[in-house]
């Protein structure tokens, strides 16, 4: 399956490292004053925000943005650290999961406007939350380190694979550690609900030594460098920008069912500029801002013009939307959420033998 391209704007801003976290830092000025401030911690590649925050400050010349790009877990974590004296006007991530677990505990506020009156019911929670993307959960593969094997079609041939040939794989595959990143969790407690066959895959990765990474990204840098040969649960719009850059890399959404998560915004009640947040909510859902955010390579939540959710993947089976319902929350308990973390950690860690 072959995604559109990121079409990667340029840009030069100042990017600072904070000492907490390792979060970047983006800095888009105010062209005119008295000068408004909006604070957004987002856990989506800032190349994929940009061209929409620079329009959307174009409409908003008085409108300075600070944003924060940190990983869906220390997303959370840290906006929880702070409390009420959190900067944050908004937050953005991809792990629907952490993020109702923000509303239903209280720390959203609800924004309603024509645009958030208009999305379907299962674009939102309570007004509080809201999707603006979809996000196609999928398996990328180095085609050249496959060697004479054709790249599996489902997870049941990626088992047949890994046992055919474990030294070939032996240290080479990576997907997400699901301790450290949020979104990584919500995809393996999914994944768990869709049959035995997850568990499997999971006992063959660890007896080949599994790569845990934190980001996307990471692991699509270590496959183009031929460090890993398979990446499991990839996020479809970073995988899309690699694989305009990098032929050698091969994207599958396989035939037995394909994960599909939403983005989702919420604007925390000790934001100090609710409004300008909602405004900037207004705009990604706007048919303007919804063409920015397909421009730099995310998939777009609605169909041009229309409140219709938009589902646009070429999955080879069947599409698995996550919903954005309480079903979600009952994994977030912290003693479930140990549970869970311990099994599939036991999972991994099979003894080294073929599996």
């Amino acid at each position: 399956m072959i995604l559109p391209p990121l079409l990667a704007p340029v840009f030069s801003l100042l990017l600072l490292v904070l000492p907490v976290q390792a979060a970047q830092e983006f800095l888009l000025p105010a062209s005119a004053g008295p000068e408004r401030k909006l604070v957004i911690y987002s856990a989506t590649d800032y190349l994929h925000l940009e061209p929409l925050l620079q329009h959307f400050q174009q409409e908003h010349p008085r409108l300075s943005i600070r944003l924060l790009d940190l990983n869906t877990q220390e997303l959370h974590d840290r906006f929880l650290t702070e409390g009420p004296d959190s900067p944050a006007d908004l937050l953005i991530s991809s792990a629907m999961d952490l993020q109702l677990k923000l509303v239903n505990d209280g720390h959203a506020r609800p924004w309603r406007s024509n645009q958030t009156l208009a999305l379907p019911a299962e674009a939102h929670w309570r007004h509080e939350l809201f999707a603006f993307t979809f996000e196609p959960v999928l398996t990328v593969f180095n085609r050249t380190l496959l060697g004479p094997h054709p790249v599996p079609r489902s997870r049941q041939e990626l088992l047949t694979l890994l046992r055919r040939d474990p030294a070939r794989f032996a240290g080479r595959i990576a997907t997400y550690d699901i301790v450290s990143s949020g979104v990584g969790y919500l995809l393996a407690s999914q994944d768990s609900q869709q049959g035995l066959m997850y568990g499997r895959l999971l006992e063959a990765f660890g007896s080949l030594a599994v790569h845990l990474d934190d980001t996307s990204n990471g692991m699509l840098e270590s496959l183009a460098r031929g460090n890993m040969v398979i990446g499991y649960n990839l996020l479809g719009s970073y995988v899309s920008s690699a694989l305009a850059r990098y032929p050698q890399l091969e994207a599958l959404a396989p035939e037995d069912y394909t994960l599909m998560l939403m983005r989702l915004a919420l604007i925390p009640n000790s934001a100090p500029h609710p409004t300008a947040a909602g405004e900037l909510i207004d705009f990604m859902l706007s048919a303007r801002g919804q063409a920015l955010l397909a421009q730099s390579g995310l998939h777009p939540l609605l169909e041009p013009d229309s409140d219709q959710l938009r589902l646009a993947v070429q999955a080879q089976g069947p599409i698995t939307l996550i919903p954005l319902t309480p079903a979600l929350l009952p994994l977030q308990d912290r003693l479930a959420r140990k549970h869970f973390i311990d099994t599939w950690t036991h999972s991994i860690a099979a003894p080294n033998a073929a599996p």
